[in-house]
């Protein structure tokens, strides 16, 4: 009986060996004649094809293990953060169900100091990516840092104030629970990055182009006397206004702007705050449009280098995303569209609270309404009994009332017209 158990072992050893080496000449074969063809191919069939098997090596289970055996443990150890607890992160009741089919993640820019990623640290931008998981299309909305939102706190204690507060109050669980709780999402994961690593990424993918004017050019080289001794990175003054190029350094500096209108390429002013957000949303298109032509082996050696920018001394760039997850963005990655972005809350007003200065949504509810219909195309999207709560709370607090906008007051009138 024993003899035959061994054999068994034996044969079955055997077999998995030999799976093992037939895959690997298999894999070995398919890269084989892919670089033969591709060696004859012209420039776009080239960038299709390595696209291509990139996507499909990212799903394959044997490429992925060997990436994980390889990488994982680095990218864990540099990247990942381990105290994030999704467990710990609020999710209105309801919700998740009504949002299938969307992946949804949370992006902070942080001024960070030092390498702190939360002590004594707000949050410069914040950002909602949503994902259709369907078709790849991609929207961002940038949620004005000043607007007065219900924050938790790290000892699990709730208060009003900015949204910019919440990664300073609660931690990354504080901030993502913040998004979730106010404006009905379903986000389970972060990305943040600090000043140093936005400016590392714009200048691995060769800076922007952007036309600015005179007074943006003097803001951002007012900017940079901070940024530079933030980052501890050095730049020229940005010499002219109009059609410039912008390095990584000149390129964040551009995005703190907060104190001069920013006009888009249709001609529209944002001003304050929402130009801020606007500037920021359009360095992300420029460097979405330049990620896009860099290809599939560039992007990978900037990740690379992202990777290994974080050390002891100084964290670059953090997520709660796992490695296995990462290796799932690949295929929406390389094929994604950005296809619109904008800034929450629609209608707003700015009063001071408090003796501070905020941004007031008019009507929480109706914007978190808004919001759904953006990003998910939810047309009769109802909000939970929780955004109801903390909307007539603002609105009692601050005394300013819902205001919607015209084409939805139309739209309504249209409607009663009809079933009348």
């Amino acid at each position: 009986m024993r003899d035959s158990r061994k054999k068994g072992k034996k044969k079955n050893a055997k077999i998995a060996l030999l799976v093992i080496e037939t895959t690997l000449i298999i894999v070995a074969l398919i890269i084989g004649g892919f670089g033969i063809y591709y060696t004859t191919a012209s420039d776009e069939t080239k960038i299709h094809m390595r696209n291509g098997l990139i996507k499909e090596l990212s799903g394959c289970s044997l490429v992925r293990n060997i990436l994980l055996s390889s990488e994982h443990e680095e990218y864990d150890e540099k990247v990942k953060d381990p105290d994030f607890n999704e467990e710990n992160v609020d999710i209105n009741e309801g919700v998740k169900k009504k949002l299938t089919g969307y992946t949804n993640i949370a992006l902070f820019g942080l001024d960070a100091r030092d390498g702190e990623f939360e002590k004594d640290t707000h949050s410069d931008s914040i950002l909602v990516v949503s994902i259709n998981n369907d078709t790849g299309d991609v929207k961002l909305v940038s949620l004005y840092r000043d607007t007065m939102l219900k924050i938790r706190k790290r000892n699990g204690e709730s208060k009003y104030g900015k949204a910019n507060q919440a990664f300073f109050l609660g931690g990354a669980e504080g901030a993502v629970s913040m998004l979730n709780t106010n404006l009905d999402l379903d986000i389970s994961d972060y990305v943040v990055v600090n000043f140093s690593g936005l400016t590392e990424i714009i200048d691995a993918l060769g800076g922007i182009d952007v036309n600015i004017t005179d007074e943006e050019q003097f803001f951002i080289n007012g900017y940079l006397v901070e940024t530079r001794k933030v980052t501890g990175m050095d730049s020229e003054d940005v010499p002219q206004s109009g059609n410039v190029h912008l390095n990584g350094l000149q390129a964040t500096a551009y995005c703190r702007i907060r104190y001069t209108s920013f006009f888009d390429e249709e001609g529209n002013e944002y001003r304050e705050d929402m130009g801020r957000t606007a500037r920021q949303r359009h360095v992300l298109m420029k460097l979405v449009d330049k990620a896009k032509a860099a290809g599939s082996d560039r992007l990978i050696k900037i990740a690379r280098m992202i990777l290994n920018s974080n050390t002891e001394e100084e964290t670059f760039i953090k997520t709660s995303m796992d490695f296995d997850e990462i290796m799932d963005m690949i295929p929406i990655a390389i094929d994604f569209t950005l296809s619109d972005t904008t800034g929450f809350p629609f209608t707003l007003a700015m009063p001071d609270i408090d003796g501070e200065s905020m941004v007031v949504a008019e009507g929480l509810s109706y914007n978190v309404e808004k919001l759904h219909k953006y990003l998910f195309e939810n047309e009769y999207y109802h909000v939970s009994s929780e955004v109801n709560k903390i909307s007539d709370y603002i609105m009692d607090y601050t005394g300013i009332k819902e205001v919607r906008l015209k084409e939805d007051i139309e739209e309504e009138s249209t409607e009663d017209a009809s079933d009348n």
